[in-house]
């Protein structure tokens, strides 16, 4: 990517959020009914066994909480983002070491309200529960070993994800996406479909990547 086009990316992000975060609790409620009930009513959502869902923000965000509620109570497999540093340093984005993402199950609602809030307010998955819950990559627990992020989990879980709910700061009018700017979906997506061995979850009609990337 051009310098040029990351500095046309991060003075849109600023002008986005600027004005997300003049939106009033109330405006970001009723916009984030109207879009979560939108994904409600996608066939891909109503066939979805397996999803994964982020978790949102209080503020300058669509809320998922809806989505979530609804996805457990229909007895999907719902996995959220859970962001760790590995064993070792991973080069990524032209070396820079940097966290990872995974996406872990998400057991039930009661479990879903009593999740701590980190630093941004987001509910969040403990560490110390993170070893004994399912991975979206297959088996248990976090997808690393040694200074390699691979798909060496522990045995008993397939993997794979129907659809994709992914956070986002803007689209555009062909519904690419214009995420936060770290990069965690773009480096997951292409981990969880690298070498075709899994079907790419449903990603929107125009956002399903040609390299398993979206736009950050």
């Amino acid at each position: 990517m051009t310098t040029e086009a990351q500095a046309a990316k991060k003075a849109l992000r600023k002008e986005i959020k600027s004005r997300l975060s003049s939106l009033s609790e109330n405006e970001i409620a009723t916009q984030s009914e109207q879009a979560q009930k939108v994904v409600l009513n996608m066939d891909q959502y109503k066939q979805a066994k397996s999803l994964s869902i982020y978790l949102s923000m209080p503020a300058a965000e669509a809320q998922t909480d809806l989505l979530v509620k609804d996805a457990l109570r229909s007895g999907k497999q719902v996995f959220v983002p859970f962001l760790y540093a590995p064993t070792q340093d991973v080069a990524v984005d032209g070396g820079k070491p940097r966290k990872v993402m995974d996406l872990l199950r998400l057991n039930s609602e009661s479990e879903y309200d009593g999740l701590s809030k980190d630093a941004w307010g987001i509910p969040s998955l403990s560490a110390d529960s993170v070893e004994d819950r399912e991975n979206a990559m297959g088996g248990k627990g976090l997808t690393l070993a040694g200074d390699q992020i691979t798909d060496s989990v522990s045995e008993g879980n397939a993997g794979g994800l129907d659809l994709v709910v992914v956070p986002a700061v803007a689209f555009d009018t062909n519904l690419d996406r214009l995420g936060h700017g770290a990069g965690f979906y773009d480096a997951f997506l292409t981990r969880f479909c690298s070498q075709g061995k899994r079907a790419k979850p449903y990603l929107g009609e125009s956002t399903i990547p040609r390299k398993a990337k979206t736009l950050q």
